[in-house]
């Protein structure tokens, strides 16, 4: 029992008032206040509404039956609990007061004990009444899912880390259709279900509230929107279970946004203005709140799509770039191979004109094994006519190595004679994550007499610390460190020092870029074996390749 309860006394006895106030003191309340009449009661709880009103029921004026009733019209007073105390003790009075709204009905004089047990009753019904207040003042009554306001202040949160943001709007389009054919009740609880399907296929989902009649928002705390979640968005709203939810369509907004300080509210309200546009019966059903990053991601959903038809339609193409060795007259030792696309509109595409799309997506694992794959295929149609020291390079990402895909195309393609003449570059644009599994996983390679490349060193995260964890047979040095060294005698310094460092680590050393004489006499001087770049061949389809092997 709270004893910081405000207990107001209206009575017109002032004895009456006295001995309520005396056994209140007793009991350990201590703000106790009293009223001699009616209007006084009223406008007391006006100016300071109590908790309890200990209120007569026959006085002048006024009397407590008429207070009651005035009170339970007033919105400012209905939410006061009431006791009435009379001392006229009939049944019918009793039953009148309590179908008006009072708590309770006291004979005076009014008992110790029954007085603390009303009190106590009262105190702890009123509790229950806040905290059922509380909960749907953040919960949504028919869904019992967190409503709008509860969201607002997760948001509100999850912005103070400062961390970024994604907020995904759902709309279900036909809520109201299926409100009228079953009930609000079986509406709402579809939305219900379509939260618990989110939260079994999402875990990084932090909130799944209910935002308006149709539509949910969910919160997801530390990712930035991009076209890779619009993809992960699309395929969870697809598998949703039940038949009638049919018509969803999703906007998604991301903290900071571009152009904009946006607060919770404003995030919220962007996200569902864009939900609501969007059309349940059109192509593009989940989209992005943020007008720049929705046209760079539709760009890239549109290559994604282009791309996936291309390599089934065979639109796909390797080019070969020679590989030299540079003392005394270049002669062709190996190759690189590289990806192209043969774009019905745009002609022959470099990877960096399309990969980026894809990189985070489903396809690029696709794509990886098809270019090995083919790359293999055309290895072992050449090797009768390679030379023995030739080697096809072929770029590998740390995700196809640890998908187990890769090794699985080179122990069924490739025989025991030709893998010699396999190089795979590790390409470090995608970080190494699980590093024991790929230093287990080249070191397989290697045994199987497959030559491992380190590419681009000296960029990214291929660096020093890379070539002393990953076992390596070849350093392929970036182009960055090798363009205008003829005439920057630091660079020249620093490329001849990575030279030797990588010699002197029993490495094959290749650089990369080489476009200028001044370049290819550099490297010479210094003592590199190999080079690769469009002074001595620029990448070419595979039959002018072969005619340059020959």
């Amino acid at each position: 029992m709270s004893l910081d309860a405000r207990i107001l006394i209206v009575d017109d006895d002032e004895n009456s008032r006295f001995m309520l106030r005396k056994r209140l003191k007793q009991l350990g309340f201590q703000h106790v206040t009293e009223a001699r009449d009616g209007d006084a009661g009223l406008d007391q709880a006006r100016r300071l509404p109590p908790d309890i009103m200990l209120l007569d029921v026959m006085m002048p004026g006024i009397d407590g039956v008429t207070v009651l009733r005035m009170m339970r019209d007033d919105e400012q007073l209905r939410d006061i609990s009431v006791l009435m105390v009379s001392a006229h003790d009939t049944l019918s009075m009793a039953a009148q007061c309590i179908e008006l709204g009072a708590e309770d009905y006291l004979a005076k004089p009014v008992l110790m004990p029954l007085l603390r047990a009303r009190i106590a009753a009262v105190l702890e019904r009123r509790r229950l009444r806040n905290v059922e207040h509380a909960f749907l003042a953040r919960f949504d009554e028919q869904t019992g899912l967190p409503n709008r306001a509860a969201l607002l202040e997760r948001i509100e949160s999850a912005m103070m880390s400062g961390r970024p943001l994604t907020l995904v709007a759902v709309t279900c389009n036909n809520h109201a259709n299926i409100a009228l054919g079953m009930d609000e009740r079986q509406a709402a609880a579809l939305l219900s279900e379509l939260a618990s399907h989110v939260r079994s296929c999402w875990e990084q989902v932090d909130t799944i509230a209910r935002v308006a009649e149709n539509m949910l928002g969910w919160l997801i705390p530390g990712v930035q929107a991009d076209q890779q979640l619009v993809l992960e968005v699309q395929a969870v709203l697809g598998m949703t279970a039940h038949a009638s939810m049919h018509g969803l369509t999703a906007s998604i907004a991301t903290w900071p946004v571009a152009g904009m300080l946006a607060d919770a509210t404003e995030l919220l309200r962007l996200a569902m203005n864009e939900a609501a546009r969007i059309d349940p019966l059109g192509e593009e059903r989940v989209t992005l709140a943020d007008p720049a990053l929705r046209t760079r991601t539709r760009a890239a959903l549109a290559i994604h799509e282009q791309l996936e038809e291309g390599l089934a339609r065979g639109e796909l193409e390797l080019y070969y770039q020679p590989i030299f060795s540079v003392q005394a007259d270049p002669r062709l030792v190996g190759a690189e191979a590289l990806l192209r696309w043969n774009h019905p509109q745009r002609g022959v595409l470099a990877p960096g004109e399309f990969l980026e799309a894809i990189e985070q997506t489903p396809l690029m694992n696709r794509i990886d094994a098809w270019v090995m794959e083919q790359a293999i295929a055309n290895l072992v149609a050449w090797d009768r006519e390679l030379p023995s020291n030739f080697r096809l390079h072929v770029n590998a990402t740390a995700r196809s190595l640890a998908s187990g895909r890769l090794m699985e195309i080179l122990t069924t393609h490739l025989s025991e004679p030709v893998r010699r003449h396999l190089a795979l570059e590790l390409t470090e644009r995608l970080y190494v994550s699980d590093m024991p599994s790929c230093v287990s996983m080249l070191q397989s390679l290697r045994a199987l007499g497959i030559h491992v490349a380190l590419d681009d060193f000296g960029t990214g995260f291929s660096s020093l610390s890379h070539v002393s964890l990953l076992p390596c047979d070849t350093m392929k040095i970036d182009r960055s460190f090798v363009s205008g060294v003829y005439a920057n005698e630091q660079m020249r310094r620093l490329l001849e020092s990575m030279v030797s460092m990588a010699q002197s680590l029993g490495l094959t050393v290749i650089v990369e870029g080489v476009e200028h004489d001044g370049e290819l006499a550099v490297l010479r001087e210094m003592g590199c074996p190999f080079v690769q770049g469009y002074l001595l061949g620029a990448p070419r389809p595979e039959i002018d390749f072969l005619r340059h092997l020959h």
